[in-house]
């Protein structure tokens, strides 16, 4: 079976009364190798995976507020064969992380009419220069703040995707363990009537020369009858089984697979032979903290605390400082007659009086942190209280299989005893009949707890969801 955990191992050897004949035209489909069909082929993991295509696109698309940005601008006016004015501008400008942005490029304004700020050398103006947020945005702004946003998203959407494979394996053991108790059930049933068969024509025979007496056979038939009827719903289930079975079988190509009479479950050998035990409290604690759900929700904790420095930063005033250096081009070289004196700049201030809605805005957002922060110690504490009473149920679960197995050593005893009284004339066919049906009933019982036990350790892993 899957073992993520690193837990300790302890093997023991059972006495099995059920046995599943060997044969070489049977294959098993072992609990690992199933896992690892559902895991890689079935549609819902492959759904899973695409959360961290989405991711990739989100962060892309939010890197694209740091490409740079060619522009252009050419604006002409002409009436009655004179040329009012012509105006030029083009360039490129790169937004960077550090809230600067560069400039640069070439403007060109020529005309009659042309509106003396605009007005340039007949070659035209080369520039070049920074744009800077002084006041708001200085550490922090919207495609900064969306970047850091989109890198937190990256890792969410991988716990995103734990956490619906966890689910889907969990899904998918129980599915497993149904199938693997139903065909066990059916080998019990199968080998239950194949007796009541071969003891129903003994009596027969031996109540047609007078040695039985003939309501014995009439009691032989009802239990055959009965092991019958056990048989058939034994069958039922197992077919039942199988079609559940084969929601979670898919090939890479996503087609559909289903379980052939040839594919059988381990037998019960192979599953007891190792028993997984979890002893290493400590360790379990470190695994609980990093458990999908919490790690996910620490994760948007995380996008909401850029949130909260975006809302602090829209307290401060919003003053944007730009300079340019400009030059004429002369003899197409762009820095001969450059001179420091050559330059325009600007700054534009703004303010709220009040700052209403951003304070609202900033006191939402610190809100939302600690309802989010309340609901991440509740959480934990649940995922600690599922993942104890998980590891408490599967431990009750050993313990409850050992003692079947010995009930089952006992009660075969006990038919063995019986039919021997049988056979020497000190006990009836209605006490061997009891005896053999509690004997069966054990087997039941047993398998079922096989079946828990199995899926009572998978229930630990998905609690500290290590299913994935």
């Amino acid at each position: 079976m899957i073992c993520d955990l690193k837990f300790i191992f302890l093997s023991f050897s059972c006495f099995l009364v059920i046995s599943v004949g060997a044969q070489d035209s049977i294959q098993k489909l072992g609990f690992s190798d199933y896992m690892t069909i559902v895991k890689n082929n079935h549609p819902l993991a492959k759904q899973a995976d695409l959360k961290n295509d989405f991711a990739e696109a989100e962060l892309m698309r939010s890197r694209g507020g740091f490409d740079p940005m060619a522009y252009g601008d050419v604006n002409q006016k002409y009436f009655s064969d004179e040329q009012y004015y012509s105006l030029i501008d083009a360039g490129l400008r790169v937004p960077t992380w550090f809230g600067i942005e560069l400039y640069s490029g070439f403007e060109q304004g020529e005309g009659n009419y042309i509106n003396p700020q605009r007005s340039t050398p007949n070659n035209g103006l080369v520039y070049g220069g920074i744009s800077v947020a002084v006041g708001r945005g200085l550490f922090i702004d919207e495609r900064r703040a969306e970047l850091k946003k989109a890198k937190i998203y990256t890792d969410f959407t991988k716990e995103e995707r734990k956490i619906l494979i966890n689910e889907l394996m969990l899904q998918a053991s129980k599915v497993y363990w149904q199938w693997y108790a139903s065909a066990q059930k059916v080998d019990v049933f199968d080998q239950a009537v194949n007796l009541a068969e071969i003891r129903f024509e003994g009596i027969k025979r031996s109540a047609f020369v007078g040695e039985s007496p003939s309501i014995d056979t009439l009691e032989a038939l009802i239990q055959l009858q009965n092991r019958q009827l056990l048989y058939q719903e034994a069958i039922l289930d197992y077919n039942n089984a199988k079609e559940a079975l084969n929601v979670y079988l898919w090939d890479e190509n996503e087609i559909p697979l289903e379980i052939s009479e040839r594919i059988q479950p381990p037998s019960n050998e192979e599953l007891l032979s190792k028993i997984n035990i979890i002893e290493q409290t400590d360790y379990l604690d470190s695994l609980i903290l990093n458990h999908p759900q919490l790690v996910k929700n620490k994760l948007y904790i995380d996008q909401l605390e850029v949130e909260r420095r975006l809302k602090a930063e829209q307290l401060k005033p919003q003053v944007d400082l730009k300079y340019n250096a400009i030059n004429e081009p002369l003899n197409g070289n762009i820095m001969e007659g450059y001179s420091i004196n050559n330059y325009r700049w600007g700054l534009t201030f703004s303010m709220p009086l009040f700052l209403r809605e951003s304070r609202g805005e900033l006191k939402r957002t610190k809100l939302i942190i600690q309802d989010q922060k309340l609901g991440l110690d509740n959480l934990q504490a649940k995922i600690k209280y599922g993942v104890n009473t998980s590891i408490n149920t599967w431990r009750t679960s050993q313990s409850q299989l050992e003692i079947y197995n010995q009930t089952v050593n006992n009660v075969e005893r006990l038919v063995e005893g019986e039919q021997q009284k049988f056979d020497t004339g000190e006990s009836s066919l209605f006490l061997v009949n009891q005896r053999e049906m509690r004997f069966i009933n054990a087997q039941i019982g047993f398998i079922e707890m096989i079946a828990k036990n199995q899926h009572a350790f998978i229930e630990v892993q998905y609690s500290l969801g290590l299913l994935n």
